[in-house]
C-alpha cells in the first residue's frame, strides 16, 4: 500500500502561505509596511553615519597624538636649552664672584698700603715744599738786597 500524504485543506478565509523557498526570494517591500522601509533607510544612513564619524575620530585622535608628541619634543628641546644656558650663567656668576673677590682683596690691599703712602707722600711733599722754598727765598734775599743797592746808589 502506499502511503499518501495529503494537506489539510486551508481555510477558506486565509490566503494560501507560499512555499518556504519563495518566502526568502520575496522583497522587503512587499513583506514590509512602508513605515519599515523608511526606518530600514534611517537605519542605514545612521550606521554609515557612525562609520564615518568613528573615522574622522580616529583621525583626529591620531591627529591629536602627533601634535602632543611635536609638543613634548619642543618642550624637551626648550628644557635642554634652558638647563644649558642656566649652566652657563652659573658658571659666569661663579667667575664674576672670584673676580669681585680678588678686587675686593686687591682694595683692602691698597687700603693697609694707603697711610704708608700718605706718609711717604706727605713726607716727599715737605721735602718738594721745602725745596722750592730754599730758591725761593734766596731769590726774595737776593732781590732784595739788590733793591736796597739800588736805592742806596740813588741816595
Amino acid at each position: 500500500m502506499a502511503t499518501e500524504t495529503t494537506t489539510a485543506p486551508a481555510p477558506p478565509g486565509d490566503p494560501p502561505h507560499p512555499p518556504p523557498a519563495e518566502a526568502g526570494a520575496a522583497t522587503p517591500s512587499r513583506s514590509r509596511p512602508s513605515g519599515f522601509e523608511q526606518l530600514d533607510g534611517r537605519v542605514k544612513e545612521l550606521t554609515s553615519s557612525q562609520a564615518e564619524l568613528l573615522e574622522r575620530i580616529q583621525k583626529l585622535k591620531h591627529e591629536v597624538q602627533n601634535w602632543r608628541s611635536n609638543v613634548e619634543t619642543q618642550v624637551k628641546t626648550c628644557q635642554n636649552e634652558l638647563q644649558d644656558l642656566k649652566k652657563g650663567l652659573d658658571s659666569e656668576v661663579e667667575q664674576l664672584k672670584s673676580e669681585m673677590k680678588a678686587v675686593r682683596s686687591a682694595v683692602q690691599e691698597e687700603k693697609g698700603n694707603l697711610p704708608a703712602q700718605n706718609t711717604t707722600l706727605e713726607t716727599n711733599n715737605n721735602n718738594t715744599e721745602q725745596a722750592w722754598q730754599t730758591p725761593g727765598q734766596a731769590l726774595k734775599v737776593a732781590t732784595d738786597a739788590s733793591i736796597e743797592e739800588q736805592t742806596a746808589t740813588q741816595a
